[in-house]
């Protein structure tokens, strides 16, 4: 019992869990129910305090705040948020202010034990680096850099991780809502048509889940915005791709949908970006997924212009034939009658 854990969660029957199940493992817990009562004991007993395991959403101090306080206060103590599956975005901006890493509620005891265990072990060898990066917005760059790779693995890609990952693009944007969805399902029904194999399906049903996912990083005002956009913007638009693969690039599980994440907007002429790619350099799972989502676009309303009847978006299809899109994808999409779904 050499290593001291605080939990820190409003829940009681959660800090219990968390008790017994880190108590099996050999270490010091103490619990408390708020953001006051943690920074109450690490004003007398911080030199004894390993790890804070500490809740986002608190009554009181929340746990962002309670964050910042500790990663001002007692830089070397690792922090690990407790979060949801529908609040993914904070559990990544508790991970920019400082944080080791951050785990999903409930926590399974595999879970919980690997990443206690990692963090500890982390600061253990990095103390003094860690020390020194909090104490600039530069210095924290590097670290969010280095603890990415940090982010909780999970043992098996399932729907529902997807999916929380989806609704968590969509929220940006409400004219998109379902488009990610929507562009599973077109993707799904052409790659059918091909005789994808299970794992590819896999894979692209994945990618196709989270190919806008570089959009949790673009103002809503741009996103949302009525009028035509200006270069500046257009520019932060074109980031996405390549912004969605640096978001998942140390989360295993999304490995396979990073060709589709940074390429999604690669065109058969080359004219695409971020990479310009051409003709068969860009595979064909990527190339599913530029179609469903180009149709998916211009058939549903958008804050700059309605959506497209399906027949004129079907003619826009043939129109780019060769140039945007895939001739033989294109000539599929039409006979399978897949716009009809």
């Amino acid at each position: 019992m050499d290593k001291h854990i605080i939990t820190t969660d409003d829940d009681q029957a959660i800090r219990k869990v968390l008790q017994i199940l880190l108590r099996k493992e050999g270490y010091r817990v103490t619990v408390c129910s708020s953001g006051d009562e943690l920074l109450s004991i690490l004003k007398k007993d911080s030199p004894t305090v390993d790890l804070v395991l500490l809740d986002i959403k608190m009554p009181g101090l929340s746990g962002m705040q309670v964050l910042e306080a500790l990663r001002r206060n007692y830089p070397r103590i690792p922090v690990v948020m407790l979060t949801a599956f529908n609040d993914l975005e904070t559990g990544m901006k508790a991970i920019r202010m400082g944080a080791s890493d951050y785990l999903t509620k409930p926590v399974r005891r595999e879970v919980l034990v690997e990443c206690v265990s990692r963090v500890l072990n982390a600061t253990a060898l990095k103390q003094d680096e860690v020390a020194e990066m909090v104490h600039s917005q530069a210095q924290q760059k590097k670290l969010e850099d280095q603890l990415q790779s940090a982010l909780i693995a999970l043992e098996s890609t399932t729907l529902a991780t997807l999916e929380a990952f989806t609704e968590t693009i969509e929220q940006k944007d409400p004219y998109t809502k379902g488009h990610c969805s929507r562009v599973r399902t077109i993707s799904l029904a052409i790659a059918q048509a091909l005789d994808f194999t299970d794992e590819r399906l896999q894979i692209l049903e994945g990618g196709a889940l989270l190919h806008d996912i570089g959009k949790i990083g673009i103002p809503e005002e741009i996103l949302n915005k009525a009028a035509k956009l200006t270069k500046s913007e257009y520019d932060i638009i074109r980031e996405h791709p390549a912004s969605g693969e640096r978001i998942i690039k140390h989360i295993d599980m999304f490995q396979a949908y990073r060709p589709i994440i940074r390429s999604h907007h690669e065109r058969m002429d080359g004219k695409g970006y971020p990479d310009g790619l051409k003709g068969e350099d860009i595979p064909v799972d990527v190339r599913i997924v530029s179609l469903a989502d180009a149709f998916d676009a211009m058939t549903t309303s958008r804050a700059y212009r309605s959506a497209l009847p399906t027949e004129f978006a079907v003619e826009e299809l043939k129109l780019n034939t060769g140039t945007q899109f895939d001739p033989d994808l294109v000539n599929l999409f039409i006979e399978r009658e897949i716009f009809l779904l």
